[in-house]
């Protein structure tokens, strides 16, 4: 028999393969392969992650933080800072029993403090302080007996107990199983939706040297102390840095609430929304309760802010309430304004306050404190923000900003925990325009000013930088013309 060339034994062998791979194809076109799309939100499974995250943490820092976010919130960056250039200067005053401190956006003191490196260094060294390679030879405080109040409440005087542990250079744990009432896994801590506050356990023994109580039902802020490498730190400051660490959201929290933004907004992420303004709206309980003087109509919110907007062509707003009527008002506010705003919110249920959220099962409750930290997620990525500084959420979601870089005033109508000390309100400044509009008519004017909305009607605007005239033309030239006026 003729003995096969190479070739031969090749091309038979191709023909084989084609042959097993027709074979294969057609079995598998007859196979029902389904995608299987697990999204992890039940309370069940975030349990069962839970238990197993409980002694897990974060590799490495750096795993958390890369040049534009800091765990799942957006910092501070160039197009923030470009709105805030375009922002009258104003400068606050944080004030309340434990607290007298002034801000200005526009002071280097502000920039400094308020900025992304700092959080960065601050955010990292509670992280290591927290997470020691080796927790044999550490003291210990165990956080106990939460806060039976509002969520934004407890979680503000967690933040008090963990200072208080920072002070004595103690490492700060959670007592397990924990009383807090938001706590819908086992654990019962601001653990069952946060990362861990620690990689260390609960010590066996509590001898009140090695290891103490704090309870996180005080809230002592009039005597808050500081660990010594803060020392200098204002507390509006300090206080915000301790509660950005305790409320890391976890993967599943995360997940979650991208998850309700992605069924809320079009395009479907946060990020694709910006600039943006966030305004929540405090009513019912507190005004009942007498915490807040009165509920203010969302016109009156508007006021605070419209004239800003505009100065920076911010066009989107993300308005939240427990009350429903908001969202009507909002209708009738906006058609004042030429439909000039573009609303954003997201679909949860309503009339929700802390009595109601009580009377709830605990498996309940944690969905809506699920929806709540879509919320502050939402509000705290925010470029602009309003509300009512009576609130302990509206508290929280200012602090997350400060945290965040965004230092630029909040907006808010009341005179409790922020007052406006300089600089005129949007109402007053709007009526000082329309006088020098009126004053210009019919001669030849010289307006100085550090605010654009002044000059933007002149024929014709002079930039000048460190004595020398730079740029010449009209409000909307210099705009386009990506030069130091448009920045």
């Amino acid at each position: 028999m003729q003995k096969l060339s190479s070739t031969s034994f090749v091309l038979i062998g191709f023909v084989l393969i084609f042959i097993f791979g027709v074979f294969i194809g057609l079995n598998l076109n007859t196979t029902d392969i389904k995608p299987l799309v697990a999204y992890l939100s039940s309370n069940a499974i975030l349990q069962k992650n839970l238990e197993s995250n409980q002694q897990q943490s974060l590799h490495s820092f750096s795993f958390a933080y890369n040049t534009t976010h800091l765990w799942s919130m957006r910092l501070a960056d160039e197009n923030y800072y470009r709105i805030v250039r375009r922002l009258p200067c104003r400068t606050v005053n944080y004030i309340d029993h434990s607290i007298n401190e002034t801000m200005n956006h526009c002071s280097q003191t502000t920039i400094n403090e308020f900025s992304v490196k700092e959080t960065v260094n601050a955010q990292k060294w509670f992280y290591e302080h927290q997470h020691p390679v080796d927790c044999s030879n550490k003291k210990f405080a165990v956080i106990h007996n939460h806060a039976w109040s509002g969520i934004g409440s407890t979680i503000h005087q967690v933040a008090w107990a963990f200072g208080e542990a920072l002070a004595q250079n103690r490492i700060a744990i959670y007592e397990t199983p924990g009383n807090w009432v938001y706590g819908d896994c086992k654990f019962g801590t601001l653990d069952c939706f946060f990362l861990p506050i620690t990689n260390c356990s609960i010590p066996s023994k509590i001898d009140g040297n090695q290891t103490n109580r704090i309870p996180a039902n005080k809230g002592h802020w009039e005597k808050a102390r500081y660990p010594d490498v803060f020392q200098n730190r204002t507390l509006t400051w300090y206080r915000s840095q301790l509660l950005f660490y305790l409320m890391r959201y976890n993967a599943q929290t995360l997940a979650h609430v991208q998850h309700l933004v992605a069924q809320s907004f079009d395009p479907p992420s946060v990020d694709l929304h910006h600039p943006y303004i966030a305004l929540y709206v405090r009513r019912s309980d507190k005004v009942t309760g007498k915490e807040m003087s009165q509920a203010y109509p969302l016109s009156q919110y508007f006021n605070l802010f419209d004239n800003d907007t505009h100065q920076t062509k911010i066009t989107t707003i993300y308005i939240n309430s427990e009350d429903n009527n908001v969202f009507n008002e909002f209708e009738q506010v906006n058609k004042n304004k030429t439909e000039y705003y573009k609303l954003l919110h997201v679909k949860t249920r309503k009339n929700i306050v802390f009595q109601s959220l009580m009377g709830m099962p605990m498996k309940e409750r944690g969905k809506i404190i699920l929806e709540f930290l879509t919320d502050l997620f939402i509000e705290a990525n925010a470029d602009l923000h309003a509300g009512t500084l009576t609130s302990n959420w509206c508290r929280l979601v200012d602090e997350m900003r400060l945290v965040l870089g965004k230092f630029s005033p909040y907006y808010t109508p009341e005179n409790r925990y922020m007052l406006a000390t300089s600089a005129l309100d949007n109402k007053n400044e709007s009526k000082v325009e329309k006088v020098l509009e009126n004053i210009r008519m019919n001669r030849t004017s010289l307006t100085i000013a550090h605010h654009l909305s002044i000059i933007q009607n002149s024929d014709k605007v002079i930039v000048i930088d460190k004595g020398q005239m730079k740029e010449e033309g009209t409000h909307s030239e210099l705009l386009n013309s990506n030069e130091i006026y448009s920045t």
